[in-house]
């Protein structure tokens, strides 16, 4: 498996990474494991109306972007507190509950002992979501990404992903679950180096699980 991080911080540069290697033809049999982290932004599932679920005038304002995924899953906060992650596999080796599994020893690597994943295959630390996860298929390819919030601001992200007023007469399509949500670095051993050491951790699990 080749691992990479990525050093942009700009989230459609990462976005456009993500679908180049995800779509390429022909498919690169060598699975591959990104890093990155985005400057402030909400991306929502390919799935949704934006305008049910965040609040698209204030995001405007405070010039923070609102992109739609390739993905499925629902619509989340990204920011430099956020640490995302995008294995992209083979179809034939495509494994969701593998991957999630990676992530859940990773996470209990840097002290969050309880940390569990869900049918929908977010993470969780007691009542709080950790993390989530969403997934594209396409062709040969097979895509999943997550994102998790160690250091994030928490109040930017509720106040981002409240709809405006009016968003009740717009069509739904695919709603969010909404969730509490916390930060992991204040439930790790070493807040300081806790995301560092999620990565390296993550990146040798992953490179001895697909090998």
């Amino acid at each position: 498996m080749r691992v990479e991080f990525l050093d942009s911080t700009t989230p459609l540069e990462n976005a456009a990474c993500e679908e180049h290697f995800f779509r390429a033809r022909p498919f690169d049999e060598e699975p591959r494991l990104f890093f990155y982290t985005n400057s402030p932004c909400v991306q929502y599932g390919r799935n949704q109306n934006p305008l049910c679920e965040c609040d698209t005038v204030w995001c405007a304002e405070q010039g923070i972007p609102v992109i739609q995924r390739i993905s499925g899953g629902g619509t989340v906060w990204h920011d430099l507190g956020n640490q995302n992650y995008a294995f992209i596999l083979p179809r034939s080796a495509y494994s969701p509950d593998k991957v999630l599994t990676l992530v859940v020893e990773s996470l209990q690597a840097i002290g969050v002992a309880d940390a569990r994943f869900c049918s929908r295959y977010s993470v969780w630390h007691g009542e709080y979501k950790i993390s989530g996860s969403a997934f594209a298929l396409s062709g040969p390819a097979a895509m999943l990404h997550g994102c998790l919030p160690f250091t994030s601001d928490l109040a930017r992200l509720k106040r981002a992903l409240t709809p405006s007023a009016n968003a009740s007469q717009e069509p739904r399509k695919v709603a969010s679950v909404v969730s509490p949500v916390a930060n992991i670095a204040p439930l790790c051993q070493n807040p300081d180096t806790c995301r560092t050491e999620f990565c390296r951790i993550l990146a040798e699990k992953a490179q001895a699980a697909f090998a």
